[in-house]
């Protein structure tokens, strides 16, 4: 771990579990504002010492015939351990989004993104939020939804 000094003793906080969760049924939206459709992507995770984890977000997205926007889905980061509820860490933005502007076949996307300033050993709960980007049209669809949090140095 880059944050614990030479010679310091490994302890269970410092590299908690990996977690996931993967949905593979098709979900849609026709908002513009980030949301939940379907079943809930989501994960409950301990933070490790450094207070930083990864996030690894992934999905087979495409838009509708005639769609004039992208398709979006970004992670949403609350304490506790009670998904959806709890504190917004950090909220759903088009900047820590995966998008898709390619049209109507499926395309496979997926990012990582940094999370950090979280409180050593408290419990986070992470889940996935789709929208249509800002000013569009038609419908965006999200088919093998998966979701990944893993501790960072």
């Amino acid at each position: 771990m880059g944050d614990l000094p030479a010679g310091s003793t490994v302890k269970a906080l410092d590299t908690p579990s990996t977690v996931s969760n993967a949905q593979s049924a098709t979900v849609s939206t026709t908002s513009t504002t980030y949301a939940t459709a379907g079943t809930d992507c989501a994960v409950v995770f301990t933070a490790p010492t450094t207070g930083r984890v990864m996030i690894h977000l992934s999905a087979r997205m495409t838009l509708s015939a005639g769609s004039t926007s992208g398709a979006l889905m970004s992670p949403q980061t609350r304490t506790g351990g009670v998904v959806g509820s709890g504190t917004i860490v950090e909220d759903a933005a088009d900047q820590t989004a995966v998008s898709h502007y390619g049209g109507t076949a499926f395309e496979r996307q997926g990012i990582w993104h940094l999370l950090s300033n979280l409180t050593p050993g408290a419990v986070y709960n992470t889940r996935l939020l789709m929208a249509l980007s800002s000013g569009g049209t038609g419908t965006a669809s999200f088919a093998h939804r998966e979701l990944i949090v893993s501790p960072a140095t």
